[in-house]
């Protein structure tokens, strides 16, 4: 950067306080700026002119504002600057409309531009005080120099002097009241989009919220949708073994079978739960390297308990036994929904197929029923959020989420779900999601 450069970086940094957001402030720090050099310029025009007692009083100025910028931007003593600066300005006014050829001379309008700025960098509650100092000044100097204009000396050597001298005044006024004005649309610029910033922070919030409330909902519903089958299961079980009736090795097989289920579902629901709580505060969890088989062992025991309740097998195919490498929990949760639906659409003594199988990186799961299938109107809306609750064949009632669960975590995982249904004859659905890996040969089964 060079010399010129740096200067007037360095110049607009005396106008513009960095780094200070208060517009009293900046309008305070601009007009000390700006006085200052009128000052000096009425120091040396007063000098070319003869007047020195204007001279000494402009250099006096000059020494009183240096203060005063000194115990605002080296002190943060504001309070301090703005009440020497109101204090003396209106004494050194009074003194300029004397030795400046009273009512002759530009004191008048320099006034009420300076009344301007008082308010501008005053509180609300200050401007009555404010107003009252300047009306109380103006009156004074007007009725002196109207009825005793001979106890002020005429400094005016011609009327050239008397033209200079007003232009320099009104244009230095001039362009203090346009500076002032300058920085305040400034700030408003800069508290606008401060405003629109946070406001837009405040719509991502509110949409970061409302994204969770409906998390947190569908978490819920999950949650009751999978737990609620294997719990009937207990229920059912213990209510059988207390109507009585049943043999020794009969309350031992339940009692054995009960504990099976009971332990599962406790698991299933650690998962659940675990994967819950990560996926509201949008964290990726579970990605585990595992093999198929191992993953799905619990939940599809669990699976047939509930389907053999309803007279319902559950026959399963493991074609290969591939391993993945992925968010377990998204995977079982597709598996239970498709599974359940399966059961839940299958009437008594019916049959559902699931076979797993991998071709080339991608996982194949296929769930068939020989269930009542569904109308073609149905179909081609059936992964949308918005299907209404259907009742199963023993009148199920379900939430009318669990297949649109499927579909979005299955996108989730970079898969697919694939479905073909005839009514009155069943359904297929394929699960097809990667396994996780690059270029990986087959598992071996």
């Amino acid at each position: 950067m060079g010399f010129w450069e740096k200067f007037i970086k360095d110049f607009k940094l005396l106008f513009f306080w960095k780094g200070n957001y208060v517009l009293e402030k900046q309008i305070f720090n601009a007009t000390l700026i700006i006085v200052f050099f009128y000052m000096l310029a009425m120091m040396i025009f007063n000098s070319i002119i003869g007047n020195f007692s204007l001279m000494v009083l402009s250099l006096l100025v000059m020494i009183m504002l240096f203060f005063c910028f000194y115990q605002l931007r080296k002190r943060n003593r504001y309070k301090l600057a703005y009440y020497l600066f109101g204090g003396f300005s209106y004494p050194v006014l009074a003194l300029g409309f004397f030795f400046n050829d009273g009512l002759e001379g530009p004191t008048i309008f320099i006034l009420i531009s300076f009344h301007m700025v008082m308010l501008s960098i005053s509180p609300t509650r200050k401007f009555f005080f404010w107003s009252m100092i300047n009306g109380l000044v103006f009156l004074f100097l007007l009725f002196m120099g109207v009825y005793y204009p001979y106890w002020i000396p005429h400094t005016y050597v011609s009327e050239e002097m008397l033209y200079l001298d007003h232009s320099l005044t009104y244009l230095a006024s001039l362009a203090g009241i346009g500076f002032v004005v300058s920085i305040i649309k400034k700030f408003y610029e800069l508290q606008k989009n401060k405003v629109k910033d946070k406001s837009q922070e405040l719509v991502l919030l509110n949409r970061n919220l409302s994204n969770t409330s409906s998390q947190k909902d569908r978490i819920i519903t999950i949650i009751s949708h999978d737990l609620k089958n294997p719990l009937q299961s207990i229920m059912q079980t213990l209510e059988l073994i207390n109507q009585g009736g049943l043999a020794k090795e009969e309350i031992d097989f339940l009692h054995e079978e009960l504990l099976k289920i009971t332990t599962r579902t406790y698991r299933m629901m650690e998962n659940i739960l675990d994967w819950s709580s990560f996926e509201i505060k949008n964290q990726r969890t579970h990605i585990r390297e595992i093999d198929i088989r191992k993953l799905f062992e619990d939940t599809i025991e669990i699976l047939k308990v509930i389907a053999k309740q309803k007279g319902v097998q559950i026959n399963v195919s493991y074609q290969k036994n591939p391993t993945v490498n992925l968010e377990t929990d998204r995977v079982l949760l597709i598996l239970r929904n498709l599974v359940q639906n399966a059961i839940k659409f299958t009437e008594i003594n019916g049959n559902i197929e699931l076979e797993i199988n991998e071709e080339e990186d991608e996982v194949t799961v296929i769930v068939m029923d020989n269930g009542v299938g569904i109308p073609q109107d149905r179909l081609k809306h059936i992964f949308e959020l918005d299907i209404k609750s259907t009742y199963g064949t023993a009148q199920e009632k379900g939430t009318g989420m669990g297949l649109h669960l499927c579909y979005q975590n299955a996108k989730k995982l970079g898969g697919e779900i694939l479905v073909h249904s005839e009514e009155g004859k069943g359904s297929i659905f394929t699960l097809k999601i990667p396994t996780g890996f690059k270029n990986k040969g087959n598992s071996p089964f």
